[in-house]
This record gives structure tokens, sequence and C-alpha cells, in this order.
């Protein structure tokens, strides 16, 4: 997969793809990551990408040219499956749609700052808008991270264990059940007996059950999905 990511601070990016899991996809060249400095093509001495609103107001906004120039440099390399804007308002990041894009070979993602981009950013350039939450950050590169980081581990030969990520919470519309370790007791503390009996079949059970349980507590609106 290849992920192109439009940014003005593309070194926001080097710890959270510098480590762990997604370092490991990157080395393997299961993903590739191209970071663009929206400031490279910008056509004033200063470098800015940004005005003042027309209308008057309070913050700055990005300016189309810088944006749509470095988006006409990548699509004259390759052919986008998304063009990704990630914005407050946009459609909510879930695990379904996580899926969805892992399966795609070629994403960008534009990180916007300020006020927001040039409307016309949002009308003619992007084919799609994502937000990751009901709240606003100082810009689009945390979010970002927040979804490559998502889509990426749902891509084959990514974990090592492949099976993982079918059991992570939201898969199958339900909350994972709780997970227990050694040692069997800890200050009188003791993990169910059901998952030390090696009975498959009853701790499938009692997972199930569990999943149902904490997806009534935690996910009210989830419940019932999975019938």
């Amino acid at each position: 997969m290849q992920i192109d990511i439009l940014t003005l601070f593309p070194g926001m990016f080097e710890s959270p793809f510098g480590d762990s899991i997604m370092k490991r996809a990157i080395e393997k060249k299961i993903v590739e990551i191209g970071l663009h400095n929206i400031r490279d093509y910008s056509k004033s001495k200063q470098k800015s990408v940004d005005d003042y609103a027309f209308g008057g107001g309070a913050g700055m906004v990005m300016q189309i040219e810088p944006i749509d120039l470095c988006m006409q440099k990548l699509k004259a390399e390759r052919t986008y499956d998304e063009i990704i804007y990630l914005s407050p308002d946009g459609e909510l990041f879930d695990q379904k749609l996580a899926n969805q894009l892992s399966t795609k070979n070629n994403l960008m993602f534009l990180c916007g700052h300020y006020k927001g981009v040039d409307e016309r950013v949002r009308e003619h350039l992007v084919t799609r808008e994502i937000s990751i939450g009901n709240y606003v950050l100082t810009g689009g590169e945390l979010a970002t991270a927040v979804i490559v980081d998502a889509i990426v581990r749902l891509i084959p030969g990514v974990l090592s264990d492949e099976t993982s990520a079918l059991s992570d919470s939201f898969q199958d519309d339900l909350i994972s059940p709780p997970v227990y370790t050694r040692p069997a007791e800890y200050k009188d503390w003791k993990v169910p007996e059901i998952l030390l009996s090696g009975h498959e079949a009853k701790i499938e059970e009692w997972r199930h059950e569990q999943s149902l349980l904490r997806t009534k507590l935690r996910r009210p609106k989830m419940f019932g999905k999975e019938e």
C-alpha cells in the first residue's frame, strides 16, 4: 500500500511511524509512506500557505493553490483510491471503515490547519472527509496518524499473528472480552477458572458472553447489531 500525506508539519509523523508495528510494516515494505510538505508548493517568497478569510472573521485559512499543486504532482505518479481530508465534521471513523480502507492500494491524506482549508479543496479535490471524533485538534496530523495505524495493522503480513486483528474490538460489532496471563493468582486476584479449564468450547462461550456484556454496558448503542 502507498500512503501519501500532505502536511505543514511532516516532523509530527516521525514518532508515530518510527516505532513498533508501523516501523516494521515500513521496513518490510508492506506499506510505503510519503510525507509531503505543502509549503514546498507555495509560490510566495515566504512560503506562506494561508491567508485571511474572505468576509472577515478570526483565524487563517489554508490556500487552495499549494494543496492543488502538490496533489497534481502526486496524481501524475499514481491513481488514488481515496483522497481523504481530515475534518471535525467528516464521517466518523470506525472499524468498518478501517477494514474498507485497508484493502486499497493508494491513499492520500490531507492534514488541515488553522481554520481549515479553502472550501474549494473540499468541493473539488478530495473524495472523502473523515473525523476521528466530535472534537477539534490543532491540525489533522494526529488524526491521520490514528487512521493510518488502524488501517496498516489490518494489512496481511503486518501483524505476526494475522488472526489477532480478527478478534479486535468492533470487528464483529462487539467489544473484546477480558484477557488474562500468568500468574493465575496475584494478590488473591484470580483468573476465572473457566480460562484454566482447557475446555475450548466453554471458553469460547464464556468469551462471547463477556463480549455481549461489555458491549451492552459500555457501548449500548452498538448492542444487538451482531444479531
